[in-house]
């Protein structure tokens, strides 16, 4: 059953209409970024307290884990093309760029391609990532070796990462949040 329609459901908030939890929530996620609150955040504003909370698990996930920016932005934008997630794709395109992924890599990833990897260790987390998306299982080999490439607590850590950006693509699928957000 389709049911799509061209319904808009996104809407970014602007500070003046908040309430003053949604307006402290909202500065404490403007203020290290420049004053800018990114697209996700405005969905999750409508709860501000489930706001905060997927705010704090992204800042873990994304400046915290014991993967480089390179292979988190490999495993990010391996997500956001899992997902279809536009806005999420375009946003770490630049940023994977920034953290070294080479632009022929960034295209593989957006056409739904294994990219010709420059670097074994984005192959391994690409590929993890990529199995468990396409079987719902991590193969008992590739576990194994992502265990002794990176450890068993980076390997939490790459999960909790594809779980918190497959929540966010989610939410940017289910509210239609546009690339261009």
């Amino acid at each position: 059953m389709n049911t799509a329609t061209n319904e808009q459901r996104y809407r970014a908030f602007t500070r003046d209409e908040l309430d003053d939890e949604q307006r402290r929530v909202f500065d404490n996620i403007a203020r290290p970024r420049a004053g800018a609150v990114p697209a996700p955040f405005h969905v999750y504003l409508e709860n501000p307290e489930l706001c905060e909370l997927v705010q704090a698990v992204g800042a873990f996930c994304r400046y915290r884990t014991g993967l480089s920016p390179r292979l988190s932005e490999t495993a990010i934008l391996t997500t956001a093309a899992y997902w279809g997630a536009e806005y999420e794709f375009a946003v770490h395109s630049r940023e994977a760029l920034k953290a070294g992924v080479p632009e022929a890599e960034i295209e593989a990833l957006a056409q739904k391609r294994r990219p010709d990897f420059s670097d074994p260790d984005a192959a391994l987390v690409h590929d993890f990532a990529a199995a468990f998306y396409r079987d719902r299982e991590v193969p008992d080999d590739l576990f194994a070796a992502a265990n002794a490439r990176f450890g068993r607590r980076t390997v939490v850590e790459l999960t909790g990462l594809l779980g918190y950006y497959s929540m966010l693509a989610i939410a940017l699928r289910v509210f239609r949040v546009p690339a261009s957000a």
